[in-house]
């Protein structure tokens, strides 16, 4: 029997994967960005961007994620005491004709005023206006006697399609700022009313994210490459974290375990499935969601329920064991690595093959 919905982290991992016929690909990430960090997500995203599209689209939605990650890098919120909106968000979701870019970090009152005051300048401007306005800017040392707006901003609403969303959310003493922005991957099927709904989507998001503390939310193709972005990702996002005991090698095993058995109904590399870094109270847990093959429940729920049953000792001797013979099982191995039973959930999804949610839990450092 299937378990429960578990809330709300399992519900997230299973709500991202509900679109992926028409969201390919999903790359969520929250928290304190730097160049090794940003360099990490770009490496990740470029071989997704050039597998599902042009290389014409590719480099459009690579040259607006480059400018968008030096803004939060250099915008992004410090806070020592512990605020979910310290450092800044980033959100790529590959929609079915788009391709949706948020970005966002914590302001003042007195910010968001002269970013409003920017913004709308900026979008009150057809294409032509907005080239003359970039020039003016060039023409007065990054200043425009006409609001403000700083290059970067222009030059961002000039390369998207359509015009730029933004909304201020309420948060502690200000506010969290987001900013969306679009590259259609088909023009000429292009809806510039789309925008509005997708910075809603990118809110949304980030409020699950903040309510189960997830750090990193991916969904696409998993293969090796993928895999080993993931790892350089984890890795430097935190390597100054006292907690993080172990998290590389659940991760690759939890990864090249769904890059191996997960059901694909795609002709591209990979499997298809979702990754999600938790941060919990007492360390941090790692999930994956992918579809498996129908019919395929009651093995994969006896397998879990099996490992489960054994002792630390008895899950030791089998990985020992198999190290030996250079075999084993990844599922085991999970085990033995985390110390703690693993937590699962199968579910059933009307004309869609079962979706399989696991979660290894790790604890910090005693």
């Amino acid at each position: 029997m299937t378990q429960k919905t578990r809330q709300p982290a399992f519900k997230l991992v299973y709500d991202t994967c509900k679109k992926i016929e028409t969201e390919r690909f999903l790359f969520a990430c929250r928290g304190n960005f730097n160049s090794t960090i940003t360099d990490n997500i770009l490496f990740l995203t470029e071989g997704n961007l050039l597998e599902l599209d042009s290389p014409k689209v590719a480099k459009k939605v690579y040259y607006l994620m480059v400018e968008g990650l030096q803004n939060i890098t250099r915008h992004q919120y410090y806070d020592k005491s512990g605020s979910p909106f310290e450092g800044g968000l980033f959100i790529l979701n590959r929609r079915e004709d788009v391709y949706s870019i948020t970005y966002g970090n914590w302001v003042s009152s007195e910010i968001k005023e002269q970013l409003t005051e920017r913004l709308d300048t900026i979008v009150s401007k057809d294409s032509t206006e907005l080239k003359e306005y970039y020039m003016e800017i060039l023409n007065n040392s990054g200043f425009s006697t006409k609001g403000g707006a700083g290059l970067g901003l222009v030059d961002m609403a000039r390369k998207s399609s359509g015009k730029l969303s933004f909304e201020f959310s309420p948060a502690g003493k200000g506010y969290f700022y987001y900013l969306n922005l679009i590259i259609a991957i088909d023009k000429n099927n292009f809806d510039e009313d789309l925008p509005r709904d997708y910075i809603k989507d990118a809110m949304h998001l980030h409020k699950e994210m903040l309510e189960c503390d997830a750090q990193i939310v991916f969904k696409g193709l998993l293969h090796e490459s993928n895999v080993n972005h993931l790892s350089n990702h984890i890795d430097t996002t935190l390597s100054d974290d006292e907690e993080n005991n172990g998290l590389g090698s659940v991760m690759t095993e939890l990864l090249r375990n769904v890059a191996k058995h997960a059901y694909s109904r795609f002709s591209e590399s990979g499997k298809p499935g979702v990754f999600m870094l938790q941060k919990e109270q007492d360390g941090f847990s790692m999930l994956t969601g992918n579809f498996i093959h129908e019919g395929s429940q009651e093995v994969v729920e006896r397998s879990v329920a099996a490992i489960n049953e054994l002792s630390k000792e008895e899950v030791k001797a089998f990985v020992d064991r198999v190290s030996k013979d250079g075999k084993g099982t990844g599922l085991m191995r999970l085990r033995s690595i985390s110390g703690h039973s693993i937590e699962y959930e199968i579910r059933e999804i009307s004309e869609e093959p079962p979706y399989f949610v696991l979660k290894i839990h790790l604890k910090g450092s005693e």
